[in-house]
């Protein structure tokens, strides 16, 4: 009879009984390798043992490991270059992958994954969820927790409590990047457009723009400042533009954003760069063929991917995160959507 569940064997237990770590255990339960055949026998009895119960099904019926991979849509560059660092790093650990699409034909934002569907997915014994950009509230946290099912965000967009490990670049540094290249130009007054003030990492780009013009002592003008999403970016720039003092750049926070307003601009007669300068984020768009080249701060998000996806699987063989919150750095690419700043006849 299975014992109360305080007194069940745990991999702990059993790692400590023998004085091996617990991750070399868990490689002996999931039939992986990086084990010496001694070794794994005496682990394998020690299992059989103490009468050791799994608590999940590992993976799928083929006996690989399987994880699941949250994504609030395809229709997307950005979770395409995210995608493709997963399966790379998912074929190296012979690592099934499961989509899991919130929104699936971008049908509709703001959905979240319920409590319900977390169960689902751990009855069906994946090893593990990685959750890109999507919203992830606190009650699914708790879900996981209690069912001790491993999750791992990449650029979350919600506050996340700490014991949730993150991936994601350091959106304040690439946010600075950015401005200052700008500054650097010549640019005294820079638009800030595509932001969403709920948006984790919209803010911490917003707080570096905001240092950047602090440090070159240019006081942050609230009415070059719009929060109104990614769509709303280009719309958001023809109205600064009809300001007494228009901007003469713009930081986008994404790169789609950037495209809008560079269409938008071009649309009502400006020249890009010649009379307004764009600076985009993420560098997903650098393969696209398009009329002119964008300016961008590039993220690693291949790198990002992979990070995300080892912790994963680190977490699923005992081996805690060397840092629960981890930010990649950032690059500034310069292209042919910025220039000095024209005269101010040359804008009107």
């Amino acid at each position: 009879m299975t014992g109360r569940p305080q007194d069940r064997p745990t991999l702990d237990s059993v790692a400590a009984s023998l004085g091996i770590s617990k991750a070399t255990v868990s490689k002996v339960l999931n039939d992986r390798p990086g084990v010496s055949t001694a070794l794994r026998a005496r682990v394998r009895a020690a299992l059989e043992e103490v009468g050791y119960e799994r608590t999940t099904i590992p993976g799928a019926s083929s006996g690989r490991r399987s994880v699941v991979v949250v994504l609030e849509t395809l229709a997307n560059l950005y979770y395409l270059r995210i995608l493709d660092g997963l399966v790379a790093e998912a074929a190296a650990g012979d690592v099934e992958l499961v989509l899991e699409v919130i929104n699936p034909l971008a049908s509709s934002y703001g959905r979240e994954i319920t409590e319900e569907r977390i169960r689902e997915l751990h009855r069906r014994g994946h090893a593990g969820m990685l959750v890109v950009t999507a919203r992830l509230p606190s009650r699914a946290v708790a879900v996981c927790a209690d069912l001790r099912f491993p999750v791992v965000a990449i650029d979350p967009t919600n506050a996340l409590p700490a014991s949730v490990p993150s991936v994601g670049s350091n959106a304040w540094s690439g946010g600075m990047q950015a401005t200052e290249h700008l500054i650097e130009l010549g640019h005294r007054r820079i638009g800030f457009v595509g932001g969403i003030a709920s948006h984790a990492g919209f803010r911490e780009r917003r707080s570096g723009y905001r240092a950047a013009l602090e440090a070159a002592g240019i006081p942050e003008d609230p009415a070059l400042v719009a929060e109104t999403g990614i769509e709303g970016s280009g719309e958001a720039a023809l109205t600064m533009l009809e300001l007494p003092a228009p901007p003469t750049a713009f930081f986008c926070v994404t790169d789609p954003g950037a495209l809008l307003v560079v269409r938008e601009l071009t649309h009502h007669g400006l020249s890009v760069p010649g009379d307004v300068s764009v600076v985009g984020y993420d560098d997903t768009y650098a393969a696209v063929p398009g009329p002119i080249e964008l300016t961008t701060v590039n993220t690693p998000l291949p790198e990002i991917a992979r990070l995300g996806m080892s912790t994963l699987l680190g977490i699923g063989d005992g081996i805690e995160p060397v840092s629960h919150h981890v930010q990649l750095a950032t690059t500034l690419v310069t292209r042919e959507t910025t220039a000095p700043p024209a005269s101010a006849s040359g804008l009107r």
